[in-house]
């Protein structure tokens, strides 16, 4: 039997049962997640991360309520043009987003470390669905977290346990 049931992602948690791997993840689960992995840590440099990240969220907000009531259309317009694009693009390249995956159905789960500074570690996981191949992107905690690495290395024990080559 496993010994791993479950491992954190950027925004909430992945369970893995005897049949399926769950998906718990929300916008919440995002800031729970921040706040665990930064501003609960014992190193400032992380509390100043987080800050940044606090910070900058109420820029974009206080930036978009301007323009809203502004009423400047071209420029929201635009935001939403590139958004539908990026979200059209990813939907194209196969990527979905479902919060349950049968364990039957996975092909294969390739995984990235990531490299501190310009990307974070993330599993994709190809999967079969009604006779259709499509690929699941799983972003994991950032490296600058405390348990950054942890995190990745126990999604790929998780995986290995039941028997898929992680690489």
């Amino acid at each position: 039997m496993p010994s791993i049931e479950s491992f954190r992602t950027k925004r909430g948690v992945a369970r893995l049962t005897d049949d399926a791997v769950h998906f718990d993840e929300s916008a919440v689960g995002y800031a729970r997640s921040l706040y665990r992995g930064y501003w609960q840590s014992e190193e400032r440099w992380r509390k100043a991360i987080f800050l940044g990240y606090v910070s900058g969220l109420l820029f974009a907000i206080s930036w978009l309520v301007s323009a809203i009531r502004a009423g400047d259309r071209l420029l929201l317009a635009g935001l939403l043009g590139i958004l539908t694009i990026l979200v059209g693009v990813n939907y194209a390249r196969g990527f979905r987003s479902p919060d349950r995956i049968p364990l039957d159905d996975i092909e294969d789960v390739s995984t990235t470390r990531g490299e501190k500074g310009l990307t974070r570690p993330r599993l994709v996981i190809t999967y079969l669905d009604d006779e259709s191949t499509y690929k699941r992107r799983v972003n994991l905690p950032s490296l600058y977290t405390a348990d950054g690495k942890a995190a990745y290395e126990r999604a790929l024990d998780a995986f290995g346990e039941r028997g898929f080559d992680t690489g």
